[in-house]
């Protein structure tokens, strides 16, 4: 039995692993700030921002919003394993990286609540999506129906849902959880809009989109099939380095 269960788990992680390839990698923290700490967090995370886009990496703070508590996501940003893999090591060894960490363990402005690593489902998408600061995310977090058939279902259905999206204006990527707390079988689906008018625009034009109604309709019609929507929000990028 233990071999047996030492086998799936060797295989689960095989398949977490090769799907991370050689598409850009995202690595999420979300932080809840300390009761009237709320700009000490900020001006830190902004330091934190500074040392690692010197040493290489894209980075976006994301101020939280509607449909969350109101945390903020320190969001990095690799072009693909083998960048992410030497920019790891480069910042361990950062004496510039450590020392401000040192300096914010010991004066905390806020608490990490979580944290995960997503990689793009796009294989030729290697920059970060969030490179314009005040661009708004709508961002939503599937957990598949079960087996390779119900992930694989709902990628098709991500690819599905982004051309109708963007065919309506918004610019849409979709992503692979490869680790954190919440699970690893997760996609995220991110829709990102310019400002609020555009994606209220986006939003209108779904309402009498036959396309839409017709994916839904299609989705309806295989309930053994359904993914369980787990997190949903909005965030607006707060600044981007």
């Amino acid at each position: 039995m233990n071999n047996v269960v030492r086998k799936l788990s060797l295989f689960l992680l095989s398949i977490i692993w090769s799907s991370i390839g050689h598409s850009e990698i995202l690595e999420i923290y979300s932080w809840k700030p300390h009761p009237g700490k709320a700009n000490e967090l900020m001006a830190s995370m902004q330091e934190a921002a500074e040392i690692h886009a010197d040493l290489g990496i894209g980075v976006t703070i994301s101020a939280l919003g509607i449909g969350t508590s109101g945390d903020v996501d320190y969001v990095l940003s690799y072009e693909d394993i083998e960048s992410w893999g030497k920019l790891k090591d480069a910042t361990s060894s950062s004496q510039r990286w450590n020392a401000f960490y040192q300096k914010l363990g010991e004066n905390p402005s806020g608490e990490l609540i979580q944290s995960f690593m997503m990689t793009n489902h796009d294989a030729s998408s290697r920059v970060n999506p969030f490179s314009q600061a005040g661009s708004i995310v709508g961002f939503f977090r599937w957990e598949p129906a079960l087996g390779l058939a119900g992930s694989e279902a709902l990628r098709q259905g991500f690819m599905t849902a982004k051309s109708i999206h963007e065919a309506l204006g918004a610019r849409v990527e979709s992503y692979q959880v490869n680790n954190g707390q919440e699970g690893v079988r997760d996609m995220m689906y991110l829709m990102i809009y310019d400002n609020y008018s555009q994606m209220a625009e986006v939003n209108a034009g779904m309402l009498t989109s036959t396309e839409w109604a017709a994916f839904q309709q299609s989705a309806d019609a295989q309930p053994g099939m359904a993914a369980t929507l787990k997190l949903s929000g909005i965030a607006q990028m707060a600044g981007s380095f």
